[in-house]
């Protein structure tokens, strides 16, 4: 208990006090009365104004006990050496008083006095309001290996109980929480009221910057208590962003007419030409180019202004150098038309101060103007629906994937390598450098729109986190959020008075994002292609159990390594379906426990389908990849049988796999033209047959396991 029985101050009281006295920083005794309010557990302790004192606090509460300095300058204070630990009496105690008053000097308020307390495991506990992302809560292994471990998870605010109860099992040192040498596994229901508190206190106390729980304490009981706290003011809560009206993006996104301003003749057919572009793709709606010096471009009519046209239009594209676009959006406003895209570039990207000027005067007329933008720099909107491209050579044939990038060539590379994975696009949005739309805008519609089933996501930068986590938490459980994070380098912590503040860096906060919403992580375009197509052809995996059946003796060692990188699990297949395969593949020179050599399998339709029929009965097996060694199968008969092999995995094989998600890979090294056509022919039967089909196990395996622990992740946040 503290020294006169509890706080006689609410929290928000104590808070105004401390303000008032000019601190910045509550002392340790009012961050644990600050704790307790907040339903923390905290340790027994009363405060002592000098060394006389202290050593009467000390007999009241019994040898032995922990000394220290007192103050709100005092932070760090073991690195000061104003704590001494296990004094066994009032010599102790007097002696340590005046230690710690030479070390705190003038910053010196007084002694805090506490139980030594028996525990040999020390957590940490703590909340950072970050700039963008808002509170976010940690916990992890403390003491003196905070820092030097970082053996730390985060949740960004609010945090419920089940969220809470998640994280202590994420730590690297989580057998620490269970029975340990002699102490009893830790009480986690009071792990998650720690972290619950911090989350309510985090959102009720804006001015509240930082908190610091180091150690956490475990007794040998398994009881938890905050032995030491920091709390650091400062902080501001982020506003929730209003709810915005976005019907706008109806006519933005699927516009029935476009104005391109800048548009001209040119022998260029390169993306700069962006009217040729356009037109030669063939789009469905009303073009206007937009040119004072040309009667037509294109063959078709073009107009001095935007005042000349005969409707306001439902698209302007800005296409002029970047000094011309202010001039420009002023025309866009006086006329009307309210939807953007500003293709030019030579604004903020560039570093430049000029650059810098010209995006913040095109931002003060588009705000002035309740313009809609899309850009500075970037490719803007692809529609296929509507044969709208901003690049050539686009895919003209619609799908149900989005992609929402704020690098304009990305958009058209993903484009190119998920159509050659016979995937394709609903839309594609490029923002550049988000003047007043930016991901967020776009994924609230992305949400609702009926032709987009799984989202893609390119980030670098982004305004508010705090948005994008709640969308993604929203959208995901229906369709898929899978981000490319650009940029994921340490950032440098926000604040340095804690170990929380030094910790969340800007990684740890996305690795938050994706833990917490269960958004899937990719790290190149190629990644992004190949998780795409396997949840467009997959079905939902009951588990990471995977069986794998091809050709060679390699296959054993090699597939299990890749298997197991991937997170996936390889198990040994049953006795009954072991004693199957005996029966028709001869167990000498061949594996049958997992991954199964079956070359005879693969030489005859007949065995492979009684091979699936087994492996798809097998209860342990959730799902399969069966790899084909092109060189190998080619060689059985000069690939004839490659062909039929294509055609039942693209077809009857789903009937012979019980339900259970299966994909291919495949490997071929030689160069022999007719290997190459029969790879080739491969390739297009089984893409074309919606069947999942890699270059490489490793590959396989990587897409499976992005789709397996997204599926895993929903059902474990399901009802019931």
């Amino acid at each position: 208990m503290f020294e006169g029985g509890e706080d006689r101050l609410t929290p928000s009281e104590r808070i105004e006090a401390v303000k008032a006295a000019g601190h910045d920083a509550l002392t340790e005794a009012e961050a644990k009365r600050f704790l307790a309010a907040y339903g923390i557990p905290v340790v027994a302790e009363l405060t002592a104004n000098d060394a006389e004192e202290a050593a009467e606090r000390a007999d009241a509460i019994g040898f032995p006990v922990v000394l220290k300095g007192l103050g709100a300058k005092l932070t760090h204070k073991t690195e000061r050496g104003l704590v001494r630990l296990n004094l066994k009496d009032r010599t102790d105690v007097a002696r340590a008083a005046g230690d710690i008053a030479v070390a705190a000097g003038r910053d010196l308020e007084g002694f805090l006095v506490q139980p030594m307390l028996a525990g040999k495991r020390e957590f940490v506990a703590g909340m950072i309001r970050d700039e963008r992302f808002g509170p976010v809560i940690m916990f992890g292994l403390g003491g003196v290996y905070t820092e030097a471990l970082r053996d730390v998870t985060f949740r960004f605010a609010p945090l419920d109980q089940a969220e809470s109860g998640r994280m202590p099992g994420e730590l690297k040192s989580s057998a620490l929480l269970g029975d340990f040498r002699g102490e009893t596994a830790v009480d986690r229901s009071q792990i998650v009221r720690v972290l619950t508190g911090l989350s309510r206190l985090a959102l009720e106390h804006p001015e509240v910057a930082e908190i610091d729980i180091n150690p956490l304490l475990i007794g040998p009981d398994g009881r938890v208590c905050a032995v030491d706290a920091l709390v650091v003011l400062g902080g501001s809560l982020l506003p929730d962003s209003a709810p915005r009206d976005l019907s706008f993006l109806d006519t933005m996104l699927a516009p029935r007419s476009i104005a391109i301003i800048g548009a001209r003749r040119s022998r260029n057919g390169g993306w700069q030409n962006l009217m040729r572009v356009i037109a030669g793709m063939g789009y469905t709606g009303r073009l206007y180019p937009i040119n004072p010096g040309a009667a037509e471009i294109e063959g078709i009519r073009a107009y001095p202004s935007l005042r000349e046209l005969p409707e306001p239009v439902d698209l302007v594209i800005v296409a002029v150098a970047a000094t011309m676009v202010p001039a420009a959006l002023e025309e866009c406003i006086a006329t009307g038309n309210r939807n953007v895209h500003i293709f030019a570039a030579g604004f903020k990207e560039t570093g430049e101060e000029e650059g810098l000027r010209l995006q913040r005067e095109i931002e003060e007329i588009a705000i002035r103007g309740g313009l809609n933008v899309m850009g500075p720099n970037c490719m803007g909107l692809y529609n296929p629906a509507l044969r709208l491209a901003t690049w050539r050579s686009a895919p003209t044939r619609s799908g149900d994937v989005a992609f929402v990038s704020q690098s304009g060539g990305h958009a058209g590379d993903l484009a190119a390598l998920a159509e050659r994975a016979g995937v394709y696009f609903s839309k594609a949005i490029s923002y550049g450098n988000a003047l007043t739309l930016d991901s967020t805008d776009f994924l609230e519609y992305l949400k609702h729109d009926d032709q987009t089933r799984i989202i893609c996501l390119y980030l670098e930068g982004i305004r508010d986190g705090r948005r994008l986590s709640k969308q993604i938490a929203e959208i995901n459980p229906r369709k898929p959020v899978i981000i490319m994070k650009g940029g994921l380098t340490e950032s440098g912590a926000r604040a340095v008075a804690s170990h929380t503040g030094s910790l969340a860096g800007g990684p740890h906060l996305w690795e938050t994002l994706f833990r917490q919403t269960g958004a899937v992580r990719v790290d190149s375009l190629e990644e992004m292609a190949d998780v795409v197509l396997a949840f467009r052809n997959l079905g939902k995996p009951a588990g990471r159990r995977v069986a794998v059946i091809g050709t060679g003796g390699g296959i054993g060692v090699w597939a299990a390594d890749a298997i197991a990188r991937a997170g996936l699990e390889l198990p040994i297949l049953g006795e009954k379906t072991q004693a199957e395969f005996r029966a028709f593949i001869p167990e000498a020179g061949n594996i049958l426990r997992n991954p199964i050599d079956a070359g005879i399998a693969f030489t005859d339709l007949g065995l492979l389908e009684r091979a699936l029929r087994i492996i798809s009965a097998d209860p342990l097996v959730d799902a399969i990849v069966i790899t084909i060694h092109v060189d190998w199968t080619f060689n059985f008969d000069e690939g004839r049988h490659i062909d039929r092999l294509a055609h039942y995995l693209a077809g009857p094989a789903r009937e012979h796999t019980a339900g259970k998600p299966y994909l291919v890979s495949w490997q071929r090294y030689r160069t022999l033209p007719g290997i190459v056509a029969a790879a080739d022919r491969l390739y297009e039967t089984l893409i074309n047959g919606g069947v999942p089909l890699y270059e490489g196990l490793p590959r396989a395996a990587s897409a499976l396991s992005r789709v397996v622990v997204y599926y895993e992740f929903q059902r474990n946040r399901s009802p019931g």
